[in-house]
């Protein structure tokens, strides 16, 4: 009887030290969060990450504050995330960069990777357009092939940095169109995109917000939408498959991230809530152009294993390397 008596005190205390250890655990978030964005103001990223910050600072009651990290093709604010506590208040908004990096590194060793980092969700699916200044003499993609033809590594077009979408929308456009173009990477959409609007670069695969407006203006002209699919705003614009690339889709993804070993129930809370965000009516409305989408950590990480499977296979069929 004492023996029971005195297991059943020690299990009660136990149990007693259990919830106070429960209780002392500080609330989630307990602080501001930081969402780095590894490309300057302005671009899909920033847009991306400024109306989720907004949604998520109202839900937890907490500062969000987007730091725009540009440099290194995206590694200096994904380093910055991978090496921060993994308490899930350092969190980075990353696209295809993310899994292009290893394998465009030399040797396929990049200082960070899809292993760094916990996923959250796949946030949102944007697709690009081939644009080029209104003065060029292309007013088709057969028109620019054949002129890049002409004229060898004479005609070049800008990215946001290698190893981003527009890169390798670049990279693989000649590849399979059998032509020669001279990469200029900047670092970010707003450098790209003014350097385009001067005509100091000849052609971009810039995304559908960034491109779009300026289509509109009549200062640059659409040849073709980089998805297997048509675009809403440009119904009229063709596809690369369609124009005579077989097989070419290349669009921008967009995701949330925590650094390794963020503990589960902290990214599934941030998960519930990011996938929250883009059912808001002022989310989606910021966000008109994405493809809105907001799966789980677990769907993310078969999305990512597909990608890099994808992109692994893109740069081995284009060649490209980091410049």
């Amino acid at each position: 009887m004492i023996k029971q008596t005195a297991a059943a005190i020690g299990a009660l205390s136990t149990f007693g030290l259990g919830l106070c250890a429960h209780a002392a655990a500080p609330a989630y978030p307990s602080k501001p969060i930081r969402l780095v964005v590894p490309f300057p103001p302005g671009g899909g990223t920033d847009i991306l990450a400024r109306a989720l910050a907004q949604h998520l600072g109202t839900a937890f009651k907490q500062s969000i504050v987007v730091d725009n990290r540009a440099g290194g093709n995206t590694v200096i604010g994904s380093e910055i995330v991978a090496r921060a506590v993994p308490d899930g208040h350092t969190l980075l908004v990353q696209i295809n960069n993310l899994t292009a990096l290893p394998a465009l590194a030399a040797g396929g060793k990049s200082t960070v990777s899809v292993a760094d980092f916990a996923p959250v969700s796949l946030v949102a699916i944007l697709p690009h357009l081939l644009v080029v200044h209104r003065s060029s003499p292309a007013h088709s993609v057969q028109e620019l092939i054949t002129l890049a033809k002409k004229t060898p590594k004479k005609l070049n077009y800008a990215s946001a940095g290698v190893g981003t979408p527009v890169h390798l929308g670049g990279a693989l456009f000649a590849s399979m169109a059998g032509v020669e173009l001279v990469h200029i990477p900047f670092k970010g959409a707003a450098e790209y995109t003014t350097a385009v609007l001067g005509g100091h670069v000849d052609m971009t695969f810039g995304s559908v917000p960034t491109a779009f407006p300026h289509i509109k203006s009549g200062v640059l002209r659409g040849l073709a939408a980089t998805t297997a699919t048509r675009i809403k705003v440009l119904p009229e614009l063709p596809t690369m498959a369609e124009v005579g690339l077989k097989g070419y889709d290349i669009a921008s993804w967009y995701g949330v991230f925590a650094p390794a070993g963020t503990p589960a129930d902290i990214v599934n809370v941030l998960q519930a809530e990011v996938a929250r965000a883009i059912t808001t009516k002022a989310v989606a409305d910021r966000l008109s152009d994405y493809q809105l989408i907001g799966n789980t950590p677990a769907e993310f990480a078969q999305f990512l294993k597909r990608d890099t499977e994808i992109t692994v296979r893109i740069i081995a069929q284009s060649g490209a390397k980091a410049d």
